[in-house]
């Protein structure tokens, strides 16, 4: 019998003497990894409504060395199936971010800091400690709920494996370039300066938010917001670049980079450049470009 079929078997008051009696466990051994994460001590009915298996990361973030995580949802194969990460847009799905703090008796995943108002995340906690010696698993933790000084047992309680290193990290923790109406413009300025629509983006912003400096961070915003709010200044267009049809707003750029401003036309060839590198992240133009090369 595998260790997690062993928990498995346990009732909640049996894994809560487990979860007292375990090791502690630090951030530092798991930092770099994706831990298979199978539920406890539900009954099994509500476990077919909602899921047996996940994902938890452990992820150090390189700019304050920081750990912090995310659960990655997963096809529901079976217990004995390979992980299989749901996608969106190609992407894994990555739910409820969360830091890892260390404490004497193990470390604690804090969703509160990234919870929403009012999301029962907002409260909650998942102390995690090391049935063996070793970081690999397997580790035992529970969801506690923190209310008015007073810390709360839920029944879901899960066992944690070690299963590969991360691969993917999603943009919950950086902060973005461009707020979600500053990039929808982006994109029309993008489109509009390469003369043609770039089908997935995700990934050049994902790139540009988790490594921009401050200081292009800053001249990618004022550029944006210039040649977006220009045409609002020029008798022929006189609406901002995004309210503008796609024929006037090819006709929009070709008047900008020929602008009488320095500042303007300088703003129309950073923007292509940056137009240029987002094309090239995206997923089809670089496997293209790859078999060119090839």
């Amino acid at each position: 019998m595998s260790p997690i079929d062993e928990l498995r078997r346990l009732t909640r008051r049996e894994l809560s003497a487990r979860l007292a009696g375990g090791r502690p466990v630090h951030s530092s051994a798991l930092a770099g990894w994706t831990y298979r994460g199978t539920t406890l001590g539900l009954p099994r009915l509500v476990e077919r409504l909602t899921w047996q298996t996940f994902q938890k990361t452990f992820h150090r973030r390189p700019e304050n060395d920081e750990v912090v995580g995310w659960n990655v949802r997963l096809h529901q194969d079976g217990l004995g199936a390979p992980s299989r990460p749901r996608r969106a847009s190609g992407r894994p799905r990555c739910v409820w971010p969360y830091v890892v703090t260390d404490t004497p008796s193990g470390l604690v995943i804090d969703y509160r800091p990234f919870a929403p108002r009012l999301d029962p995340l907002r409260w909650t906690t998942d102390p995690v400690v090391a049935l063996t010696s070793s970081p690999h698993g397997p580790l035992l933790g529970v969801s506690q709920l923190e209310l008015f000084g007073a810390t709360l047992e839920t029944p879901t309680f899960f066992a944690l494996e070690r299963e590969a290193p991360i691969s993917f990290v999603p943009d919950f923790f950086a902060p973005p370039v461009l707020s979600p109406r500053e990039r929808r413009w982006a994109d029309a300025l993008f489109d509009a300066l390469l003369g043609r629509p770039i089908a997935d983006r995700s990934r050049f912003w994902t790139t540009v938010a988790a490594a921009a400096p401050p200081l292009p961070r800053l001249g990618l915003r004022a550029a944006v917001h210039l040649l977006t709010f220009l045409p609002l200044s020029q008798r022929r267009f006189r609406r901002p670049f995004f309210a503008l049809a796609s024929d006037e707003q090819l006709d929009c750029v070709e008047a900008m980079a020929a602008h009488g401003l320095l500042t303007v036309r300088q703003a129309v060839s950073t923007l292509k450049v940056i137009a240029c590198l987002a094309l090239f992240e995206e997923p089809a133009m670089r496997a293209a470009a790859a078999g060119r090369a090839a």
